[in-house]
């Protein structure tokens, strides 16, 4: 006799393999990929970019310059911009004394400049070029703006940085706006002779090495009549009628 459907069909017996769950390495790669995607999504997001740029402390190198030479725009990547090489960058420039670039998420920039004095402009060829505090001489710049400091005219570059600079540097900024011009005095007795021509009349003799400790007497003779005033070994004061005379 044959046997029956029930004795051909094999009795089911449930698996005693438990299911693994998922390790937690794969899970941790998985998470990673799908963060990178989302990193990378947020990069090339407005959220990723430069919206504000504040530049502050610069009166004479332009905006437009420090953000050329820092190659920041609006619309930069805020992550791949990188500030410390900026801000090495930016203290090549001659006129910077110190500079100092931060980041502030979200996309804000903030330049702050402090620049080296300006203590006159150098006259050649009938070029003006700024004269800074520590000797430069910028040549490769045209100043075209108000003449605000004295006009150094008859000077080499030489004498400029050798006898006078270190003058102009030690003088008081009141009493170095009141100055027009600076020539030299082309006197025998005293070769190093400046003569110091002021906006008030006066004419200021005085020996180059001695510019920065006795140009600050001048401010005691600003409201004399126009004259000349000698700062040499002694002091006096000479009016121009007298001169005439």
């Amino acid at each position: 006799m044959s046997p029956s459907m029930e004795q051909r069909v094999p009795t089911y017996r449930p698996s005693t393999r438990s299911i693994k769950p998922p390790s937690r390495k794969a899970i941790f790669f998985i998470l990673i990929f799908f963060l990178g995607v989302l990193f990378v999504l947020f990069l090339e997001s407005p959220l990723g970019e430069i919206k504000k740029i504040r530049v502050t402390g610069n009166e004479w190198v332009p905006d437009q310059e420090l953000l050329e030479k820092s190659r920041l725009a609006k619309g930069s990547s805020y992550f791949r911009w990188d500030a410390s090489e900026a801000q090495k960058r930016l203290r090549r420039l001659p006129e910077i004394r110190e500079v100092k670039v931060t980041k502030s998420f979200p996309g804000e920039v903030h330049i702050q400049v402090w620049e080296k004095d300006r203590v006159g402009y150098w006259l050649d060829d009938k070029k003006m070029h700024p004269v800074l505090a520590d000797g430069t001489v910028l040549t490769d710049r045209l100043w075209t703006g108000s003449v605000d400091r004295p006009l150094l005219k008859g000077w080499s570059r030489r004498e400029l940085k050798d006898a006078l600079i270190s003058g102009l540097a030690r003088t008081p900024k009141k009493v170095l706006a009141d100055i027009s011009e600076i020539r030299p005095g082309k006197d025998e007795s005293y070769p190093d002779l400046v003569k110091a021509y002021t906006r008030q009349g006066h004419v200021v003799r005085v020996r180059a090495g001695d510019f920065g400790r006795k140009m600050k007497y001048y401010s005691a003779f600003r409201n004399h009549p126009p004259g000349t005033l000698n700062l040499l070994e002694s002091t006096w004061f000479v009016p121009e009628n007298n001169e005439s005379g």
